[in-house]
């Protein structure tokens, strides 16, 4: 430009005087000062493969791992409370209970029953003793004396009736009066041969039912004490006591809520576009707002959109306690992330024109307006999927201020 304005001055000195000359040398400096002025400085970004070392953060909301709601099987009045809130309890201890007194006698008669139950079953499995079968010998003695007779007095009876000494009556009475002797008679060495023989069968099995049948009153009777103590399922921190000692409660009534903070789990909501980045026992880095950083693992992924949020629900399980969180608190997870494409650009250098994206990329010091088709955005950077290559070169902060043609020179490149 400055030699040409020196050609010009040299042709106007040949042609034209003085003061025509200088009012052409102020015209032709005002041009060029004018051309200098258009031409502006912008930041530029070269566009370049970058597939390692990626990361993306998103917001989760932290919870407990196990969290219960402790209710009594029963109800009943509330005897004891033996934890208190905010403390550490282990596994299986006690934390309340009702006043047991009654499931303590219905515990106690039910033993009873099953012990007398045993004997009984005992004593029919073993039959008769000495005594039993000598008594009954003797039963069998007399009936037999009893059968004999009244057989004799029937055949004498018999005489006498032949011979018209009795009437029909008292003949009958004799013939069923031996009847009834041979009878009691059978019924005797029937009952001497049981006890000879031992327990029957049938005799035995209705033992052994009454002996089940006590045993179950008695767990039934167990099973009910039980329920009215209340005991730690697993080791953790008392949230909340919300009854109190003399207080009527029954069964769903919370009494004690326990949270287990040896581990915790923190819920995410993914994004459609960056759900594939997530898979199960993957590594995130989650820091909360004091500054406190732990490590944990995809623990799930839903398989599902939630219809309601639009998101997929993600969850990262934390080993460990952490003494400074808390349930509901909000914490950022960082995890390493690989793009589709490679090519991202700072967010900076997209702009948004009727639902389009788009950059400004700059050729020979012109700048070009290109569409682009973004991908999922990482941190500060959006994935470009199409419309640019490795090695452009775009405008990549004060887009607006930018035209479609203008010349610009680049005052710093990223």
């Amino acid at each position: 430009m400055q030699r040409w304005v020196v050609l010009a001055l040299v042709a106007l000195l040949m042609t034209s005087g003085c003061e025509k000359i200088e009012r052409e040398v102020d015209q032709l400096r005002d041009q060029d000062e004018e051309t200098v002025l258009k031409v502006k400085y912008v930041n530029a970004f070269t566009v370049a493969d970058q597939q390692e070392g990626l990361t993306q953060e998103v917001s989760g909301v932290v919870a407990p791992r196990k969290e219960i709601s402790l209710s009594f099987g029963t109800s009943g009045k509330i005897n004891k409370i033996y934890a208190q809130k905010g403390s550490v309890v282990q596994a299986g201890a006690l934390l309340a209970t009702l006043d047991t007194s009654v499931w303590q006698q219905q515990i106690s008669a039910a033993q009873g029953q099953v012990a007398s139950a045993n004997i009984r079953r005992e004593k029919t499995a073993q039959g008769a003793d000495r005594h039993d079968l000598e008594q009954q010998k003797l039963q069998v003695e007399k009936a037999r004396e009893n059968a004999s007779r009244a057989a004799e007095e029937w055949r004498q009876g018999k005489i006498l009736y032949d011979n018209g000494a009795i009437s029909k009556e008292e003949m009958d009475n004799l013939t069923l009066k031996d009847k009834q002797a041979k009878i009691s008679l059978q019924e005797q060495e029937l009952r001497y041969k049981d006890l000879q023989e031992g327990a029957d069968r049938l005799d035995l099995e209705a033992a052994n039912v009454a002996v089940e049948q006590a045993r179950a009153e008695l767990a039934r009777a167990q099973q009910d004490a039980s329920e009215a103590m209340l005991k730690a399922p697993f080791t953790g921190v008392i949230a909340e006591i919300a009854q109190i000692e003399s207080e009527q409660t029954g069964p769903g009534t919370e009494v004690i809520r326990m949270v287990d903070i040896s581990q915790w789990l923190v819920r995410l909501q993914i994004e459609s576009d960056q759900i594939g980045n997530w898979q199960l026992g993957k590594k995130v880095t989650l820091t909360a707002a004091d500054g406190s950083q732990a490590e944990g693992r995809v623990s799930f992924v839903a398989p599902v959109l939630d219809e309601q949020t639009g998101t997929y629900p993600v969850e990262v399980t934390v080993q460990g306690a952490m003494d400074t969180w808390k349930g509901g608190m909000t914490v950022k997870c960082q995890y390493e992330v690989k793009p589709r494409s490679g090519l991202l650009v700072p967010v900076s250098a997209v702009g948004v024109a009727a639902e389009s994206y788009y950059v400004m990329k700059i050729d020979n010091e012109v700048v070009k307006k290109e569409p682009v088709k973004v991908g999922a955005l990482y941190g500060q950077y959006y994935e470009i999927l199409e419309g640019l290559n490795e090695g452009d070169q775009i405008v990549s902060t004060g887009i607006s201020y930018v035209v479609d043609g203008e010349v610009v020179k680049v005052a710093n490149e990223e």
